[in-house]
């Protein structure tokens, strides 16, 4: 009896453990899939991995993140762990031929089954994948008329993710400190410093934020920033991250911000340092592109 895991907790995720339970070991990825670290964890010890998971609907309170740029996101997140755990196949159901997850989930070096379509009943396609282990044939049906596959991964209070071309040989951490250095230059009262793995922002002479740089969550192709303090932070608040992160095909870099609670009250929130950050994040997508 095989270990699965299916990304994905929506309808057709549960339909599709029911279906399978009988003879796997199967259980439902109910982590962040976002992060690298919560999807690894979630991965650790199965030998084949099912993706379902997409953006379908909101995933925060206040999300200024395309779909399409979550699931690149989702898509990356899972790539990478299945490799670090030793998944042994992966199956994906794609959205249509021109999907943008499926060449990311083949960087991972691990066999891949795509299901393209999904035809009037997917539960029996991926059922079938499964059980045919790393040798099932990739096939494609007839688009899928079910309903919506609703992703149901957490939701946060804040979202927001942007994504860049990455100039030539710059790791993600390389990212994070031109941002940092960046910054003054398109907020004028913004003064930051980086020191002892911590990022400081301080506008118009308050200490706002403080990000810490968690070595444990990094890697070259990871910055994971804590948002640890300041004065912009609320007391008592879950610990934002915000993270630069290459995705597996060396040309994408995407820069999130997630899980952030500010000490302002939402609704001035929402349209102030909210707006604030999606203007600054837009200008130093527009400054990347001056760079070599």
């Amino acid at each position: 009896m095989s270990r699965v895991v299916i990304a994905g907790a929506g309808a057709l995720g549960q339909s599709l453990a029911t279906r399978l339970q009988a003879t796997h070991e199967v259980r439902l990825a109910k982590a962040d899939l976002t992060t690298v670290h919560e999807t690894e964890v979630a991965f650790a010890g199965a030998q084949t991995v099912v993706m379902l998971a997409r953006t379908n609907g909101p995933v925060a309170k206040l999300s200024r993140a395309a779909p399409a740029d979550l699931d690149l996101l989702l898509a990356d997140s899972v790539a990478r762990a299945a490799k670090l755990v030793g998944v042994k196949h992966l199956v994906h159901f794609a959205c249509g031929d021109d999907d943008a997850r499926v060449p990311l989930l083949e960087r991972a070096g691990v066999p891949l089954s795509v299901l393209r379509g999904g035809g009037p009943d997917p539960v029996e396609l991926l059922a079938a994948m499964v059980n045919s282990g790393p040798g099932a044939k990739s096939m494609t049906t007839p688009a899928w008329t079910g309903p919506a596959r609703a992703a149901k991964e957490p939701t946060h209070l804040n979202c927001s993710v942007q994504r860049y071309v990455r100039p030539a040989g710059w790791s993600a951490l390389d990212f994070a400190r031109a941002y940092f250095t960046w910054l003054p230059s398109d907020v004028p009262t913004v003064k930051t410093v980086e020191r002892a793995g911590a990022f400081t922002i301080d506008i118009a002479g308050v200490r706002a934020l403080v990000l810490r740089h968690v070595p444990g969550r990094s890697s070259d192709d990871l910055a994971w920033l804590e948002v640890s303090n300041g004065a912009l932070v609320r007391r008592g608040g879950g610990l934002g991250r915000f993270e630069f992160r290459v995705l597996l095909d060396q040309v994408t870099v995407v820069a999130s911000l997630v899980g952030y609670e500010s000490a302002l009250p939402f609704p001035l929130y929402r349209f102030t340092q909210a707006a604030m950050h999606e203007r600054v994040m837009r200008h130093f997508g527009a400054w990347l592109e001056t760079q070599p």
